[in-house]
């Protein structure tokens, strides 16, 4: 019975069986044949500090791990945490009573974590063992031989004997060899870490592994570590010596396919003659001897050769265990078991017991993590299970895309993280993310078929060492879920009426292609538009530059608007519109007057047009006017190579608009492209028109009244550019976006005096109704363009027509929407100017046509001629920042 004090608190532990017992802490304590095991709950040590006390009946000693291998004890642990603590019945501290029953006390001091007080489990166990002539034990860091004492022959010079009472005999020498012989006193040889151990009747050795003073010698191909000593007696008349040897195994161990091979000689030639009667062998495990029967349970085997006695052990079996190991950052694994050989000899009469532990580990062998996919598409959930894992593996992390989130983390974001584990001793680890989460990337292979990808890196470390390791994984589902974009669209009178339908993809994903063009944000503010998330709507005028032409008749012209929907993420088209549409506009006109107008626009068919360069059968008769886009013709009937005809009653007057290359191309092979446009018009020959007139005697001189009345100036703006069709008072506000022209015209309506001509002085914009207002911005100053922006303001020529009788009574200019910024505009917010409205005003002289003396109604412009031909009254500035407006056109004269 053991006894001792913690504190206040006495606790006694009592362990008198020789069998298997366990203490009421849970400690387990076993007879092993010549040793000793204790077993520790891993329950009891976990999360603290453990230290490990020899105990007898003198003194309670701490064993470090060189004073464990010196004094015969043995500790290590097992994958459930267990602690195994194995000593040597002639361990230093083991109470020996007559070679035969044997006590030996442990003592286990826990630190709790975290207020590290002491709690102490003192365990004993008494074993009964009978000791043969000799005995040699290897253990994993010990070798120990124990030799028996008899009565010597004193002529002998060699006595292997002593007698079993010899008056004054003491210890005097050891001889070890290294196998050179090297002599040391008992007290020299316990400060270098062996142990010697003698009385009347056993002499004890014991060595570490791998003492400077071991050797290996290679025994029948297995290596063995030897150590061996001669131990040297004497008194004042005689001297006595007594041998001992232990030689322990250090190889032997392979493994073929899923079969590990343990081969020890038979024949160990340090300890044995070739003379010798094998009489047991046993083979056991961790130290206990098995019965046949276990043995045949587990598969095991032991097997005789020629020279070898051989253990044959299948990788996976149940006492042994499966360890992680990381190397390259990848998983390895291996096996290890501790198999025991235990041989009994007869050499002689002397018999000698054999006891070998020989802890085995396999080769590293990789284990990739497998992986396992159960997504269900129809859930819209990837669901993986990764495994199959051991237990000493803890999963730490998962990188999710490029952020890593800790198990804790992804358990507070609701992600579903579970570790299974299974029968097998092994673990698995299933997580289940939802499409929807932004780790998830969404990739289109097609444009019908989305593609889900997650990427995960999964963070592991092997315990107890905490070394890392990571596994990456890539996850991938398709699914046919996208709904494709659709484009489609109307006609209006003077317009296309286009929409686009997202669908499901991303708005910021989808390209558009008005005709020529790639929409962006500057060429959409040009136009009238709403859109959304969901959707585009875009009013496209029929002579915008993206609308393309494709054939011209008399009773108008059929546009085209073609729209591409590409994804310009993958560079996918999805979608390719085109909508034809009539527009119903007067081309020609033929005036009573005989004055002709031609309205051509550049036709599709003809690509490398440029309409400066059309001309009437005469060729120096060019355009009026014109853009890129479109030409305009005024001409008489006797002009410009136009032919008569009479048919019956009538005469018909024609020309054509043909086209012929200032430079021809010479960059390319094609042949020459034609453009031909037929111009006819018909008058009555012969026609009776009334008309009313009297007569002023020829004899009266004319004179003028001085008289008083009221002209009537209009200032209107043109739908289109041939200033046919005008905008009402209730069509006000109209909306303008950023460089869209306006059409303005200036006219008398009602005066029918040919020598009055209407003359631009001054026109500005202001933000309110009074034209006095500031901010101002100036349009036209002193009859020509503003010298701040000239580009901005076109000067067009008026002829007669079915609505100008009189062409000097009308102006007209043309005017580019800009942005309207003033000096302090800093302080406003875009959506400030975005909703301003903006009035016009004129300043307007009516002069005599005759009286070209007068500077005001009669000033010449400086004049920059355009790319086509036609001047525009500007010089070259840069363009200020495009800013869209609201405008709201307020006409004041």
């Amino acid at each position: 019975m053991g006894c001792f004090e913690i504190g206040a608190l006495w606790l006694m532990v009592t362990i008198i069986s020789i069998h298997a017992d366990t203490s009421a802490d849970g400690i387990q304590a076993e007879c092993l044949g010549n040793s000793v095991q204790f077993i520790l709950p891993g329950s009891l040590s976990a999360g603290g500090r453990l230290e490990i006390y020899a105990v007898n009946d003198t003194q309670t000693v701490l064993l470090t791990p060189h004073l464990a291998a010196q004094c015969g004890y043995t500790q290590k642990s097992d994958p459930l945490g267990n602690t195994i603590v194995s000593a040597s019945l002639q361990s230093c501290y083991a109470e020996n009573q007559g070679d035969q029953e044997f006590r030996v006390a442990m003592q286990f001091k826990l630190y709790e974590f975290p207020t590290l007080s002491e709690k102490v489990h003192e365990v004993f166990k008494f074993c009964s063992h009978t000791m043969t002539s000799r005995e040699i034990l290897c253990e994993t860091n010990f070798m120990e031989v124990s030799v028996r004492n008899a009565l010597p022959e004193i002529k002998t010079a060699s006595v292997k004997q002593l007698p079993a009472v010899i008056p004054n005999l003491q210890l005097w020498k050891i001889l070890l060899y290294t196998p050179e012989e090297k002599s040391f006193d008992k007290e020299t040889l316990q400060a270098m870490g062996y142990n010697v151990q003698s009385s009347p009747t056993r002499l004890v050795m014991r060595s570490p592994h791998n003492m400077v003073e071991t050797f290996v010698q290679n025994v029948d191909s297995v290596d063995m570590m030897v150590f061996k000593s001669v131990a040297l007696f004497r008194d004042r008349w005689m001297m006595a010596l007594v041998e001992s040897t232990a030689a322990c195994p250090i190889s032997g161990a392979s493994v073929v396919g899923q079969m590990i091979y343990w081969q020890v000689p038979l024949h160990i030639t340090p300890l044995m003659s070739l003379e010798v009667e094998i009489l047991e062998v046993h083979m056991g495990i961790n130290g206990r001897r098995l019965t046949p029967d276990e043995m045949e349970s587990r598969n095991y085997a032991v097997t005789f050769k020629e020279s070898h006695v051989v253990v044959e052990i299948p990788i996976g079996a149940s006492d042994g265990y499966y360890k992680s190991h990381v190397l390259e950052n990848q998983c390895h694994v291996s096996y290890t078991i501790e198999p025991m050989l235990e041989l009994l000899w007869k050499e002689g009469q002397d018999k000698t017991t054999y006891k070998v532990l020989f802890p085995i580990t396999t080769p590293l062998t990789p284990w990739s993590p497998q992986v396992k996919d159960y997504t269900q598409l129809e859930q819209r959930v990837f669901d993986v299970l990764l495994g199959y894992l051991l237990p000493d593996v803890e999963l730490v992390n998962i990188t999710f895309g490029s952020e890593l989130l800790t198990v804790s983390e992804i358990i507070i974001k609701g992600i579903n993280l579970q570790e299974h584990s299974f029968p097998n001793n092994t673990k698995a680890f299933a997580l289940q993310v939802p499409f929807s989460e932004p780790y998830v990337q969404i990739k289109t292979v097609r444009p019908d078929l989305r593609t889900y990808v997650l990427d995960l890196v999964f963070g592991f470390v092997i315990l107890p060492e905490r070394t890392a390791f990571s596994h990456s994984v890539v996850l991938e589902a398709s699914l046919a879920d996208i709904v494709l974009p659709r484009v489609g669209g109307s006609c209006n009178e003077d317009s296309f009426n286009i929409y686009v339908k997202y669908g499901s993809t991303p708005s910021s994903q989808i390209k558009i292609h008005l005709g020529h063009l790639k929409l962006n944000d500057k060429i959409l503010q040009q136009y009238e538009h709403h859109s959304n998330e969901t959707h585009l709507e875009i009013i496209v005028p029929f002579l915008a530059p993206v609308v393309a032409f494709e054939s011209v008749q008399l009773a108008g012209i059929i546009g085209r608007m073609d729209v591409e929907i590409y994804d310009s993420l993958n560079n996918w088209s999805f979608r390719e519109f085109s909508l034809s549409c009539p527009f119903f506009i007067i081309l020609s006109e033929c005036f009573s007057n005989g004055t002709i107008t031609v309205v051509l626009p550049k036709l599709e068919s003809v690509p490398h047009l440029l309409p400066g360069e059309l001309s009437l059968r005469d060729p120096s008769c060019k355009p009026s006017y014109s853009q890129d886009y479109y030409a305009y013709f005024h001409f008489g009937v006797t002009t410009c190579g136009t032919t008569r005809k009479f048919v019956e009653d009538t005469m018909i007057y024609e020309n054509e608009v043909t086209w012929k290359r200032d430079k021809p191309l010479t960059e390319t092979i094609l042949p020459e492209q034609k453009y031909r446009f037929m111009v006819s018009c018909v008058y009555i020959a012969n026609a009776t028109q009334s008309m009313i007139f009297h007569a002023v005697s020829h004899f009266k001189e004319p004179h003028t009244d001085v008289g008083k009345g009221e002209l009537t100036v209009s200032l209107r703006l043109s739908k289109d550019m041939v200033y046919r069709l005008f905008y009402h008072d209730g069509d006000y506000p109209v909306l303008k976006f950023l460089k869209q022209p306006l059409y303005f015209e200036v006219g008398m309506d009602h005066s029918k005096d040919s020598r009055a001509a209407v003359v631009l002085e001054n026109c500005w914009a202001t933000l309110s109704k009074d034209k006095e207002s500031n901010p101002r911005w100036d349009l036209i100053v002193d009859g020509c363009a503003s010298p701040k922006d000239p580009e901005h303001t076109i000067f067009h020529p008026v002829t007669a027509d079915d609505r100008v009788d009189i062409p000097n009574h009308f102006k007209r200019f043309e005017v580019k929407t800009f942005a309207l910024k003033e000096d302090d505009e800093s302080s406003e917010s875009e959506g400030d100017i975005l909703a301003r409205r903006v009035f016009v005003h004129c300043d307007v002289i009516i002069c005599h046509v005759e009286d070209t003396a007068d500077g005001r109604c009669y000033k010449k412009c400086l004049e920059a001629q355009n790319p086509d031909g036609s001047s525009s009254n500007r010089d070259q500035r840069s363009h200020r920042d495009p800013v869209c407006i609201q405008s709201r056109w307020w006409i004041s004269t």
